[in-house]
């Protein structure tokens, strides 16, 4: 979790949450962060190996298979199309703050890779719009894989879980003052290699991509059975969603550092294994 979240957790958070002091406000709870943070991740990884088994929603394949994908974010893209936009698509996936424009109607999911926005959108709104989608229809991947012990059962079985198809250890660069240095160890979902890259066959097992959710939905769309997938409010740049109920004045570049290089090197073996994939955020 980042340290945009509240401090405090609310009642209903409280309800699917562990209620887990955010590290970077104390000294002395950021080095117990740092110390306890290899064990936290390798256990957690164990634990959603465990969790996660074979058994596909048989929805999906109705949903994805063949069908027309639409990954919808939360960038200033969104504002420039129209209803008659989403109307060319078969199945809408949002990412974290996106299921704020949840059309209620047709094939929709909710997918994200960090429970930190599911929690900041619950202290924002309420749990309605999980529960209302259904456990089929909210997908997680973690990619920080000590989150899953940071949920209570009631709040893991709001979604189905993803495992990553590898992990291992890397160092994790931290801020200390001007500098950056990797002082903590994390197990860590490994990124795909895109020269040798594979579609995954449809199951539960999924690479977690570092720089931004919407690139792991387009490879869970992809291996789900989608070969035509689009993406809008994706535009990996400037006023990306700062939180469930507000937008960043002022963007961080380093926000989706990487993601548009990622995007192009993920197109290129997708297109060779006969997946379109467009970006429309960047056409509108």
């Amino acid at each position: 979790m980042t340290d945009a979240i509240p401090l405090e957790y609310t009642v209903l958070t409280r309800r699917y949450f562990r209620p887990i002091k955010t590290p970077y406000k104390a000294f002395f709870r950021y080095v117990r962060h740092i110390i306890t943070t290899p064990f936290r991740s390798r256990y957690g990884a164990s634990l959603i190996n465990r969790h996660v088994g074979t058994d596909v929603p048989p929805i999906w394949q109705q949903e994805f298979e063949n069908r027309k994908v639409l990954i919808v974010g939360s960038g200033p893209s969104l504002d420039r199309v129209d209803p008659e936009f989403f109307a060319r698509f078969d199945t809408i996936v949002y990412i974290n703050f996106a299921v704020r424009c949840m059309r209620g109607s047709g094939a929709e999911y909710f997918f994200t890779t960090d429970n930190g926005p599911v929690r900041e959108f619950m202290d924002a709104y309420d749990d309605e719009v999980f529960l209302t989608l259904g456990k089929d229809h909210c997908v997680i991947a973690p990619v920080f894989l000590d989150q899953f012990q940071m949920m209570l059962p009631l709040g893991r079985e709001l979604f189905t879980w993803l495992r990553p198809d590898a992990a291992g250890w890397r160092a994790q660069k931290l801020r200390l003052g001007p500098f950056r240095l990797p002082l903590m160890l994390r197990y860590h979902p490994r990124q795909p290699d895109w020269n040798s890259f594979k579609i995954p066959p449809p199951g539960r097992v999924l690479p977690a991509i570092d720089h931004t959710s919407a690139l792991s939905a387009v490879l869970f769309a992809a291996s789900q059975g989608s070969r035509d997938i689009g993406m809008i409010g994706c535009d990996f740049s400037a006023g990306r969603a700062a939180g469930a109920n507000s937008s960043q004045d002022v963007p961080d570049a380093r926000t989706f550092s990487g993601a548009r290089q990622e995007f192009e090197k993920m197109a290129l073996p997708l297109k060779a294994q006969g997946v379109s994939l467009v970006n429309h955020s960047w056409l509108v």
